[in-house]
């Protein structure tokens, strides 16, 4: 396994991002997109790319907020046009099979613009409530119901920001939607990366 540094171009701006390539040849590949506060090169995210790579998965990273104050300066349209530049870019390297694996922010992202070409979603505690709600954040029954591919969020119990019991309202809205209860883990995925990276891993397309 190695890892290089890599650039997606989305229109006219360049981001910076990692690529972890496995050491055969794969079709298979997974993009991790992070939350509002952090980037996704330190952490949980770093440990799970090198694991998925050993497993034989591409996994590309990009820093497209480097700042929370950058997303108040994005558009829905933006959003959408880089996930669709970076599943893209892991195509052309050869991967068939696309997994997003997407945190927080990311992940309210992830269920709103999702590409059509993505084939799994890996969601870690999506900062997002499902219905309508004026004064948070959310998506639509409708939205939901629209995305038809297999989805797997890891939740913790002492999440502050979404409960359990928020999360499972978000899966019983997806078609194909499943939950993974994480005792004693927080918003921020600190205590126990062991076991989100086993949950994450067991649900990627073989």
């Amino acid at each position: 396994m190695c890892a290089m540094d890599v650039t997606l171009e989305v229109g006219d701006e360049r981001y910076p991002g990692r690529l972890n390539v496995p050491n055969e040849e794969t079709d298979r590949g997974v993009l991790l997109v992070p939350g509002a506060g952090h980037g996704p090169f330190g952490d949980v995210f770093l440990r799970f790319s090198r694991t998925a790579a050993e497993a034989g998965y591409h996994v590309a990273r990009f820093e497209t907020w480097p700042f929370p104050a950058d997303l108040e300066e994005k558009t829905d349209a933006e959003f959408e046009a880089e996930l669709e530049a970076a599943v893209d870019f892991l195509r052309d390297r050869g991967c068939e099979t696309i997994a997003v694996v997407a945190k927080s922010f990311g992940g309210r992202i992830a269920l709103q613009h999702l590409p059509d070409t993505v084939d799994r979603l890996v969601l870690w505690a999506p900062a997002v409530l499902a219905g309508e709600h004026d004064d948070e954040p959310s998506i639509s029954e409708a939205e939901l119901a629209a995305i038809t591919i297999p989805v797997r969020l890891l939740q913790g119990d002492e999440d502050r920001g979404l409960s359990v019991e928020d999360a499972a309202q978000i899966v019983e809205g997806l078609p194909r939607g499943e939950l993974v209860e994480l005792p004693g883990e927080d918003h921020s995925f600190r205590r126990d990366h062991e076991r989100v990276i086993e949950e994450t891993m067991a649900f990627l397309p073989d």
